[in-house]
């Protein structure tokens, strides 16, 4: 794989080798943000439109679900290995390399003939965006003046946050309009022209030295780690299994119309923003363990809510929806911040391994929800999560009172 990558770079960098611009570092850095959004979109942005490729290619909504499922599980177990791999090379060539892996992944969701190549196309995708968001964390950081370098990296989270935020209502309106490949299209054309963007104004960055396996695995023997990965694996594993199939499970039981359906997914993802907005206020403000406890009581709330009275009226199941959106990811950036505060010595290592809990999370929610709506309908997904969240919810409690204790 590393002579396949020099190959590359010895051919392309000669040519893109050109004498750097004057730009802002906080421009670059927002630049990488911005980057982040557009390729986190396409791993969310298909969610919403699980029932136009199943109907495009002839397969169920089930088996389009497991596209997510194999990205995912791809971005938590690739991504690592990948850069582990690539430890010897700059980091913007690996930021480019990883662009160009991108870009090759969503044209072949664009001309894939069938089902399985899609499968393939995901793979390539995830790889190249897991490792293309890594890096760009890593980046942002040393472009950053030391003492604002947590902004940086914020500031490139709110890059992939809004992708997880918009890319359900996106999908839904560009599909209804030119179509789900032209999704795809958009995505591959934008890795490409940001492939020359990223070789003109990021500079070169010798690379880091490589944390031992051993060295991350030996963190998850800490009880306090485990408990904070077991509160945000369940709690994403609860969302993941009803967002990722909110197309049908909206379609089938609420009176929401198909004109009526991208307003909803808009409303959705702006209360998502919301949500993760206002999670790190009111942590500073009340505590974080008190404010995940409270967001948690809450996110249970809504969902048995939504799962009580979504056949009532369209109105009615938009307002649950965007009220279990608020709380569903209220939670979602102090559970980061809690993470990365139980281990001083390893904040890089711990965040990755959050990371990658995340994306099991989110490749098990599709996997188990698309069984479920084999074999049952779809009205029962709502039902899954809650009981999902429950056990998120007694964990969290169990956090609580370890902090407490502490405190």
């Amino acid at each position: 794989m590393n002579y396949f990558m020099g190959a590359i770079l010895t051919f392309a960098f000669p040519i893109l080798d050109w004498t750097f611009c004057p730009m802002n570092n906080s421009i670059k850095i927002y630049l990488l943000s911005f980057i982040c959004f557009i390729a986190g979109t396409s791993e969310f942005v298909i969610v919403g439109v699980l029932d136009k490729i199943a109907e495009s290619i002839q397969i169920s909504v089930s088996a389009a679900g497991q596209l997510i499922t194999v990205f995912a599980i791809t971005a938590a177990i690739g991504t690592p290995i990948a850069i582990y791999k690539m430890r010897t090379l700059d980091q913007r060539k690996v930021l480019i390399i990883s662009l160009i892996t991108f870009s090759i992944g969503s044209f072949m969701m664009v001309i894939a003939p069938n089902y399985y190549l899609l499968l393939v196309a995901r793979v390539i995708m995830a790889l190249g965006m897991g490792v293309f968001n890594v890096m760009c964390f890593i980046v942002a950081a040393k472009l950053a003046p030391l003492n604002k370098r947590a902004s940086a990296i914020a500031t490139v989270t709110v890059g992939y946050n809004a992708a997880l935020i918009v890319g359900l209502p996106i999908g839904r309106i560009v599909t209804n309009a030119f179509g789900w490949q032209a999704i795809f299209w958009g995505t591959s054309i934008s890795a490409i022209l940001f492939f020359f963007i990223l070789a003109k104004f990021i500079p070169s960055f010798s690379p880091d030295g490589a944390v031992p396996f051993r060295k991350q695995i030996g963190l998850l023997r800490k009880p306090n780690i485990l408990l904070s990965l077991g509160m945000s694996f369940f709690w994403i594993l609860g969302y993941a299994i009803l967002y990722t199939y909110i197309t049908p499970f909206l379609n089938e039981n609420s009176l929401i119309h198909e004109e009526l359906l991208s307003v909803a997914f808009l409303g959705f993802g702006i209360a998502t923003l919301i949500g993760n907005k206002s999670g790190g206020f009111l942590g500073d403000k009340f505590g974080v363990p008190q404010t995940i406890l409270v967001s948690m009581v809450c996110n249970l709330t809504l969902l048995i809510s939504l799962s009580l009275f979504i056949g009532i009226t369209a109105y009615l199941t938009i307002a649950i929806l965007m009220l279990w959106a608020i709380s569903a990811w209220l939670p979602g950036p102090l559970f980061r911040f809690s993470i990365m505060s139980l281990s001083d010595e390893s904040p890089g290592v711990i965040l990755s391994l959050y990371n990658s809990i995340i994306q099991f999370g989110f490749a098990l929610g599709a996997g188990l929800g698309g069984i479920e709506i084999n074999r049952f309908t779809t009205l029962y997904l709502g039902w899954t999560a809650a009981g999902l969240v429950f056990i998120s919810l007694i964990l969290t409690f169990t956090y609580h009172q370890k902090s407490k204790a502490i405190a």
